[in-house]
């Protein structure tokens, strides 16, 4: 369960998000109304038809052709709603199915969260639907779904590595591969920083498209239209995440004090509104920190003990919007101004929270990027906009219709076709390709 709210200073009781969703139904009609109801209800009727267009959960399926997106209407609304996809804002979608900006606030909050932290758009701008839809798609009855794993993330790379070297694998840690070798229009190899070398006929790619093809790859090796397709993947993360460690348990004070409850806290939203959003994003532009960021909260540490000493607590903040367009000497004055305004927005609902913390720690995108090779620190490898959805996000072998043009290279990152998201499907996708070929 999760439970979220707009700024401390609204009247707006908070949304908890159970993960049942009749319980959920019971809690919005009781809380909030029959009409947050009927508004969600027909938000995600609305997302259907954008889901199938999207294809996001189809594992070994290239993705859709707009043509083939339009096809998977079944009526003239649901072609409405793939325009939406296409071309609508968020702001659009939320005022038609959840108008009451009052009632409907915190319900509106987290949705405009949800969609615009995969984007460099605010809710209010032409295209950002694409990511509301991307976010409610859900896979059919037949998929399992993964939830929080003890241990945190590592816990699960640490399983597939050890699979993968039962199963023969050699994993080279700590060697960053500097060029994909390339001769005659097949993959031969990778060369490494330290300039050892490893021949194979065959390379999975899992860093970001662009990055592959434009820094990886010679040149020479690829046609320069397109090398210049993903030249041009938008990477613009705007956020900061941070992580801190805690001498205690934060105490939540009224009306806030439900999250005092352990099971409340794996996923706390601390979300502006639709139209605080649009201004904010369009302040982060010019180089202005938000005076009241948007802030997604977590205390792992409460459902899962063994990430902090006995008494102590670990928690994490993600918060938009940081300013990236801006000149270098006011980078870390800036990161220094958003991180204060976090903590005083999270102390603001839990008054001992700034008194508890005995380390933090604040990245930035331009330290993602340094530390996982995210471009612009994109953890999509490739935001979540129109231009960059559906047939304009690569697949194994490149675009739908403009393939890579080297035998043996496969693409298997977020920025692929199925991704982002902890689905598995892009590097699937890559691994069924490179066997077909072989």
């Amino acid at each position: 369960m999760s439970c979220r709210s707009p700024p401390a200073a609204s009247a707006t009781p908070p949304v908890v998000y159970y993960t049942d969703p009749l319980r959920l139904m019971m809690h919005l009609d009781e809380v909030h109304g029959g009409e947050a109801v009927a508004g969600l209800a027909q938000l995600v009727a609305w997302s259907q038809a954008p889901a199938r267009a999207l294809g996001r959960f189809e594992a070994g399926r290239p993705p859709k052709t707009l043509d083939e997106m339009y096809a998977c209407a079944t009526s003239e609304s649901e072609r409405a709603s793939i325009s939406d996809l296409l071309f609508g804002s968020v702001t659009d979608v939320l005022d038609r199915y959840l108008p009451d900006r009052d009632r409907h606030g915190a319900l509106r909050g987290m949705l405009a969260f949800l969609a615009v932290n995969a984007t460099y758009r605010g809710p209010a701008t032409p295209g950002s639907a694409a990511a509301l839809a991307f976010g409610l798609a859900l896979p059919d009855e037949n998929t399992t779904l993964m939830k929080k794993l003890r241990g945190g993330i590592g816990s699960l790379t640490t399983h597939l590595r050890e699979q993968f070297t039962a199963a023969g694998g050699e994993l080279r840690l700590r060697s960053e591969v500097t060029e994909i070798r390339v001769e005659g229009g097949r993959v031969t190899g990778v060369t490494a920083a330290h300039g050892s070398t490893a021949d194979a006929p065959v390379v999975v790619s899992c860093l970001a498209p662009d990055l592959t093809m434009t820094r990886l790859v010679t040149p020479s090796a690829v046609d320069s239209e397109v090398r210049d397709r993903f030249a041009t993947t938008d990477h613009r993360g705007s956020y900061v995440q941070m992580h801190f460690a805690l001498d205690g348990a934060p105490e939540f004070a009224a009306p806030y004090e439900l999250l005092n409850d352990p099971s409340m806290q794996a996923a706390i939203g601390l979300f502006s509104t639709p139209e605080e959003l649009q201004r904010q994003w369009e302040d982060c532009r010019r180089g202005v920190v938000p005076a009241d960021p948007a802030v997604a909260f977590q205390i792992p540490s409460a459902q899962d003990p063994g990430l902090a000493p006995p008494g102590k607590h670990a928690a994490s903040a993600f918060a938009l919007w940081f300013p990236v367009e801006t000149d270098h000497a006011d980078y870390a004055k800036l990161k220094a101004e958003m991180g204060r305004r976090v903590i005083e927005k999270i102390t603001r609902l839990a008054p001992n929270f700034a008194g508890l913390i005995t380390k933090h720690t604040t990245f930035t995108p331009r330290h993602m990027s340094t530390m996982f090779g995210a471009p612009g620190g994109d953890y999509c490898h490739g935001l979540i906009h129109p231009e960059q959805i559906g047939p304009n996000r690569p697949g194994p072998t490149g675009y739908p219709g403009q393939p890579l043009g080297i035998d043996g290279l496969y693409l298997g990152s977020a920025g692929c076709h199925g991704g982002p998201g902890i689905t598995f499907i892009p590097g699937y996708n890559a691994a069924q390709a490179a066997l077909a070929r072989r």
